[in-house]
């Protein structure tokens, strides 16, 4: 191999790796751990539901559970949602889902990584086919909240349909 050609590689593969450097230095990671799973819930649908809202949250019917945090103690959720979903629209539209647990007091908390609408759930143009969402919470404090699964129609997109979906939702000590 002539020398060029092997500054050229050497050339390409540290380009690569200082990609991967940028790219990963602008990452916020996020993470939690737990010893065991001490509640799970579950719930799912067999029918569709359409989102109707265009640029808006929407609650999805029957994808909510309430759980218990215990008095004096702290609890993470694990919560994953699965759907047939059916995205139509524009080509460089999507819709998207998010997992957010509810307080008593009404706040709203997205559970990470938090990345509000840039999640792509599903894109326009393969027709139904399945997909899945997994998130998982910061420490909660004691108290009641209803864990639920939103979804949004961005701008561009003529329908958002989900339909035989399951939620399931643990409640795991640290």
């Amino acid at each position: 191999m002539s020398r060029l050609i092997k500054t050229a590689f050497a050339a390409a593969a540290l380009s690569g790796a200082l990609a991967l450097t940028v790219t990963a230095a602008g990452a916020v990671a996020s993470s939690q751990n737990g010893t065991q799973t001490s509640a799970q819930f579950f719930t799912g649908e067999s029918s569709p539901w359409t989102a109707q809202t265009i640029g808006a949250w929407g609650n999805i019917p029957t994808a909510a559970v309430n759980v218990t945090v215990p008095s004096g103690t702290t609890r993470f959720l694990d919560a994953r949602f699965t759907a047939e979903s059916l995205c139509a629209g524009d080509a460089g539209a999507w819709c998207t889902v998010r997992i957010v647990a509810v307080n008593s007091a009404g706040t709203t908390i997205e559970l990470q990584p938090v990345v509000s609408t840039d999640y792509k759930f599903d894109r326009p143009g393969d027709g139904e086919e399945a997909h899945a969402l997994e998130r998982f919470s910061g420490p909660l404090g004691p108290g009641t909240y209803t864990v639920r699964v939103q979804a949004l129609r961005m701008t561009g997109i003529t329908q958002f349909t989900l339909d035989d979906y399951a939620f399931a939702v643990g409640l795991v000590e640290p």
